[in-house]
């Protein structure tokens, strides 16, 4: 018997959301920002990005995708018995990258800090890479893997644009950039939605 629903999974992830909201406001009320989504996207647009860099309008499809997926594999994970050999581990391991989700928005937006978008997007993924590795190799449970796998690809994406945004941009929370003056030829000229 499922001790664990679908509307358990759907309830916590509109406690995500809801965490995500209060971080990113902490974070906009430090640095005096009002901001707005179209403000967010219009600071994306305006960072020098690398020409692989997706379109602002591709995050909310990935990410309501990888959420959705990642939501699943969990309480999938959570339905398994409690002896099941790295259960606890992958639980934990998720916790963690949920709490880096939630936590991205206001690092990056709520901070205008690509350094702290690139800090957050690494950790995140060694968080998701460490939570397949317990799922394949002491759960071997392909379900709670291929959970992350839709993650997994987007983040092949995300570590390296994240990573050159970092590099070629002024961090105005941290003070410091660019680092990388990058050839005209990899950045991207412009970028719509």
């Amino acid at each position: 018997m499922q001790r664990f629903r679908w509307w358990h999974g759907a309830a916590f992830y509109i406690g995500v959301q809801g965490l995500m909201f209060a971080l990113r406001s902490a974070a906009r009320s430090y640095t005096g920002q009002t901001g707005s989504r179209e403000q967010d996207r219009e600071f994306y647009r305006s960072e020098r990005l690398p020409v692989f860099a997706p379109p602002p309008a591709a995050f909310p499809i990935a990410w309501g995708i990888n959420s959705l997926c990642a939501v699943a594999g969990g309480v999938h994970v959570l339905n398994l018995p409690r002896r099941t050999a790295g259960r606890t581990e992958f639980l934990r391991l998720q916790g963690l990258a949920w709490i880096l989700f939630a936590a991205f928005d206001g690092a990056y937006f709520g901070l205008r800090s690509p350094v702290n978008a690139a800090l957050v997007t690494v950790a995140y993924s060694a968080a998701t890479a460490a939570s397949l590795d317990v799922a394949i190799r002491r759960m071997k449970d392909p379900y709670a893997a291929l959970s992350l796998a839709t993650t997994v690809a987007w983040l092949l994406l995300a570590n390296p644009v994240g990573l050159a945004q970092a590099a070629w941009n002024h961090d105005p929370f941290w003070n410091t950039g660019p680092l990388v003056e990058p050839k005209s030829e990899w950045v991207k000229t412009k970028i719509g939605d």
